[in-house]
């Protein structure tokens, strides 16, 4: 097996980083995309090959990558609010709560994820972009309190850029055209 050089390793690193750091929510949704697709691919071909025809395992296969790439996309948001669900039950049991009321406040928790799931997406992949950011920057020389710097500069920006609003503000509309005039 070749060799991968660190220098080019980590400089593929940088560039997921930087990815992550300033298209963390694009970024996400294609792995999802691509992952569930794949499995999804799997399976259309299997099922496809199995119960219609093997000539037709490419339609499968094709198919299946898109429609579980699509399902990928669609269950994400259900998957952080699982995982944010189930954060807050055993923080409410962490706390002594009763099993009821750390059920209730996990449910709470989940629909909070769910509706939030967008922005913390891109809030985890920006932190975790910055934190892998860090490690390249020391592995190339740049110490801990610069990398440090560096890292938490660059998150910030990224965290600004990703949640900044991407609506196109309309120009608010006149009435100029419509109105009768009072005097005619």
């Amino acid at each position: 097996m070749a060799h991968v050089p660190p220098d080019l390793l980590f400089l593929a690193l940088l560039v997921v980083s930087l990815a992550l750091i300033f298209a963390g929510g694009t970024f996400a949704k294609v792995v999802a995309f691509m992952v569930v697709g794949l499995v999804g691919a799997v399976f259309g071909g299997v099922l496809v090959a199995q119960y219609i025809s093997p000539q037709w395992d490419l339609v499968g296969v094709l198919l299946g990558f898109i429609i579980g790439g699509f399902l990928g996309m669609i269950l994400l948001p259900m998957g952080i609010g699982l995982i944010v669900g189930y954060a807050g039950y055993i923080l409410a049991l962490g706390l002594g709560l009763t099993s009821t009321l750390a059920l209730a406040t996990g449910i709470v928790f989940f629909i909070i994820g769910l509706v939030l799931s967008s922005k913390i997406i891109k809030v985890v992949t920006a932190v975790g972009g910055g934190f892998l950011l860090f490690n390249v920057l020391v592995y190339f020389g740049l110490g801990s309190i610069l990398s440090t710097l560096i890292a938490g500069a660059l998150t910030l920006i990224g965290l600004w850029v990703q949640l900044a609003s991407r609506k196109v503000t309309q120009p608010a509309a006149t009435n100029a055209g419509s109105q009768q005039n009072a005097g005619q």
